[in-house]
């Protein structure tokens, strides 16, 4: 093996040359070396982000619910120490090439200038992203509402954001338009949501048995919230009944759709139990024949 060295040393002298000798671009001098140096450790900071990404925020870490609720507060976290991470690459791949500060504000200028002609979009869903990560608008986790689009946000990150609709898509939105669309956000009010169904009752009907009946059926339902208390409003005289409206709220919005399928079946069977009409519409045609309109 001794007999091989001179031939390596003699195979990788021109290599190792050709990577280390300066070249010269303008007022510029850089190495090969230099260069993949740069991208070596602006790699290991992109992967670095990633890993960390990964670990804080997917489910796949999610065991219980306590956890699951502890990683839905991580989502803006995971960003800025992501942004921080990739800043910190940055800056030490450019002092690892040997890359002057000053070239670094040309750069920074020209930049500028692509931002002013093109890059507006993509510089303000950054912004934005900065700005969900600092203000926390939203978490990952929370369930929202986006211009009439329900949802669970999924992930926050740099450009753009995933909303899982209750469809089962996912919606990626770019941050700027999350921040300037109308934002409900229903898990900082608790995940609590009013909901209200419409019912018909007929006019000989007695309205104070009626409102005890409904009142009867919201108590025993377990699923709607005692305060704010339920509300039952008689709403307006229609053309074939007497409509009201049940207000109620309840302990979190998921339960909304199946508390009022429930709600609905309970009132109908305890109107039929109270002999309490719920009307349709209805037209009476009156036919006259001829001899009856000369008459």
């Amino acid at each position: 093996m001794g007999h091989n060295f001179p031939l390596f040393e003699y195979l990788s002298q021109p290599l190792i040359s050709f990577l280390s000798r300066d070249r010269t671009i303008g007022n510029y001098t850089f190495s090969i070396n230099s260069l993949f140096l740069f991208f070596a450790i602006m790699s290991i900071s992109v992967i670095v982000s990633k890993v960390v990404s990964f670990f804080a925020s997917d489910d796949h870490l999610m065991s219980n619910k306590d956890k699951e609720a502890k990683k839905q507060r991580l989502g803006s976290w995971v960003l800025l120490v992501r942004i921080f991470i990739l800043s910190t690459g940055l800056f030490l791949a450019i002092a690892a090439a040997g890359i002057p500060m000053d070239r670094i504000t040309i750069i920074i200028g020209a930049l500028g200038v692509g931002i002013g002609f093109g890059l507006q979009t993509l510089v303000n869903n950054l912004v934005s992203g900065l700005i969900i990560a600092f203000e926390k608008p939203v978490n990952v986790g929370d369930i929202v509402d986006v211009d009439g689009q329900g949802g669970r946000m999924k992930s926050i990150g740099f450009r753009s954001s995933v909303i899982t609709t209750w469809d089962g898509a996912d919606l990626v939105m770019p941050n700027g338009d999350l921040l300037n669309s109308h934002l409900m956000n229903w898990t900082l009010a608790g995940n609590k949501k009013r909901a209200s169904i419409v019912v018909g009752v007929a006019y000989n009907t007695d309205l104070e048995k009626c409102r005890q009946v409904l009142k009867d059926i919201l108590d025993a339902e377990e699923r709607i919230l005692k305060s704010p208390p339920p509300i039952v409003q008689f709403e307006q005289f229609g053309t074939s009944s007497i409509d009201l409206k049940i207000y109620f709220w309840t302990k979190h919005m998921s339960e909304n759709n199946a508390t009022k399928s429930d709600l609905v079946i309970s009132i109908t069977n305890a109107f039929k139990e109270k002999n309490i009409i719920i009307p349709f519409p209805q037209q009476d045609i009156h036919i006259l024949s001829p001899e009856e309109n000369k008459k």
